[in-house]
């Protein structure tokens, strides 16, 4: 047999021969409604989440798999990612029985954005007991929306316990291309840094842009890019340009929604300070709990948007300045100082060159700067030494 083979090698190869595959191969999903599942330039409404659809199980000849009897899952496959992830709760369970399973209805959930497909196999178990399964399927491509920032930022839930901590969209890949303001808003702008910058959808007075321009809650978003923020062409990105389209990955750090690994088209439109959103008046009821609509729930509606605090006085530094370089400011005056109730503030590195340890005690007339959340503690971020009225 050797010489045989060293003798076939000179003139072709030798061969094995196999068992064929056989039995079922994958699922077919039929899509049933919505009767037209849109396209790139014709997305479904968002009222449009019910779907419903069949399945068939195909052997590998492409025919009907009549072997196949099993339960399988239904996921949502949207922005990169499958929702719920694979181990946890799936969207619908059915069984397919001899390799068919007529009308199946599943509602999608509210944050499904940009091109969807249903995604249904036959995994077993749940978290760490969860085994992939290896026969799949996909549905036809539905066209929902594509995400506005305000689709990042609002939690599921207000009221829920990750409202403050958690995106609906973390882990998906995200590319954000317009307003939701529609033709007179703009992706503004309103603060850069070392690493990043933050942006708000903003509506302005006209189609030009016009100042002043407004922002709502979940208006605002901080990119986080690693260094010093450019545009496409490499041009450092400054307070009041506008962004045509940015993209990158959803991520929670410390409770503070990013988009890391970024990139970012600004438009040609020249930067207007005057289109950046008026600060946000803080308000003390601001630290009342999660289920008063007044409460702590406005730090997050506010998060990496602008605020300003009036009359607040500097508490003694503590390990916070000694190790983060953050002082705090007690908005009521002092009584706080010491407890939750206080806002951190993070000049280092800015044009504001006051020793902190010479303001203790004292009243500020103003504080504004971006707000972060880190572990909830809330943090200011002044852009600039004209953001803090001594």
């Amino acid at each position: 047999m050797k010489q045989l083979c060293l003798l076939l090698l000179v003139t072709a190869a030798c061969t094995e021969d196999r068992p064929g595959i056989t039995g079922t191969q994958s699922l077919e999903v039929t899509l049933l409604l919505p009767t037209d599942p849109g396209n790139v330039d014709n997305r479904l409404s968002d009222a449009e989440r019910e779907v419903k659809f069949s399945v068939r199980a195909l052997n590998a000849e492409g025919e009907l798999g009549t072997d196949f009897t099993d339960e399988v899952r239904v996921y949502a496959q949207f922005l990169g990612t499958l929702t719920p992830e694979l181990s946890d709760q799936p969207l619908l369970r059915f069984d397919v029985t001899n390799g068919e399973a007529a009308e199946q209805t599943v509602v999608l959930p509210p944050s499904v954005l940009g091109p969807t497909t249903v995604w249904i196999d036959n995994g077993k178990g749940i978290g760490s007991q969860y085994e992939a399964g290896p026969i799949t399927g996909t549905s036809p491509t539905l066209w929902y929306a594509d995400p506005f920032i305000t689709n990042i930022q609002t939690p599921r839930d207000e009221m829920g316990l990750d409202a403050l901590a958690i995106s609906p969209l973390t882990d998906k890949q995200v590319s954000v291309s317009s307003s939701r303001h529609g033709a007179n808003g703009r992706l503004v702008v309103t603060s850069t840094y070392a690493q990043g910058y933050t942006l708000s959808d903003a509506l302005c007075r006209d189609a030009n842009g016009t100042p002043p321009c407004t922002a709502e809650a979940y208006d605002h978003l901080l990119i986080f890019s690693f260094s010093a923020p450019r545009d496409q062409m490499g041009n450092l990105l400054t307070i009041g340009r506008t962004v045509e389209r940015f993209t990158g990955g959803v991520v929670e750090f410390n409770e503070l929604t990013e988009i890391g690994f970024p990139r970012t088209y600004a438009t040609d439109e020249a930067a207007d300070p005057a289109r950046v959103p008026a600060p946000v008046t803080f308000d003390p009821a601001w630290f009342g709990p999660l289920n008063d609509p007044n409460g702590v729930i406005n730090f997050e509606r506010n998060e990496s948007g602008l605020i300003s605090v009036a009359n607040a006085i500097v508490c003694e530094l503590d390990d916070s300045y000694e190790r983060f370089q953050q002082w705090k400011i007690d908005p009521a005056g002092g009584a706080n100082c010491g407890t939750g109730r206080v806002l951190s503030v993070f000049t280092a590195g800015s044009s504001f060159t006051t020793d902190p340890a010479t303001l203790v005690g004292t009243t500020l007339s103003n504080v504004t700067g971006i707000l972060r959340p880190a572990f909830r503690n809330w943090i200011l971020y002044p852009r600039d030494a004209a953001d803090i009225t001594l």
